[in-house]
């Protein structure tokens, strides 16, 4: 027998303190609910828009009094880097293998990186984080 299929995607479990902060009142709600949408959004489908909107909403959480600890704790959850707040640095996670260096796939992958750039400048939301990290070449 198969079993049926979910009429809803499949999302992360988030933790009760995770949960707490998400439902904070203090909270515009529309904040909240883009907050808990990037919460149960994979890693691999962020947008530089995504991570763009993040970045400009933890200085605004932080002068509501969002404890720093729950922010990070937050930070954490989405794997983005903890002790940088309001300078997000993308985690260990989200490290994807660049070809950049390869000496035969140099100078197609470095035009389509510098069209990737541009696009994201004009439309971050078409532009996924990944595929940005796979411009960079590892250190």
């Amino acid at each position: 027998m198969a079993v049926p299929k979910s009429d809803t995607p499949n999302r992360r479990i988030i933790p009760p303190s995770i949960a707490r902060f998400l439902n904070d009142r203090r909270i515009d709600p529309a904040t909240r609910s883009f907050l808990f949408a990037i919460a149960n959004k994979p890693n691999n489908e962020w947008t530089l828009e995504d991570l763009q909107m993040v970045s400009g909403v933890v200085p605004t959480l932080a002068e509501m009094r969002i404890p720093a600890a729950t922010l990070r704790e937050f930070y954490e959850y989405l794997g983005l880097d903890p002790n940088r707040l309001f300078e997000p640095q993308i985690g260990g996670s989200w490290q994807v293998s660049s070809t950049l260096n390869e000496p035969r796939n140099y100078a197609r992958v470095r035009a389509g990186c510098i069209d990737l750039q541009r696009t994201a400048q004009r439309d971050p939301s078409s532009v996924r984080v990944e595929e940005l990290l796979a411009c960079v070449p590892p250190q």
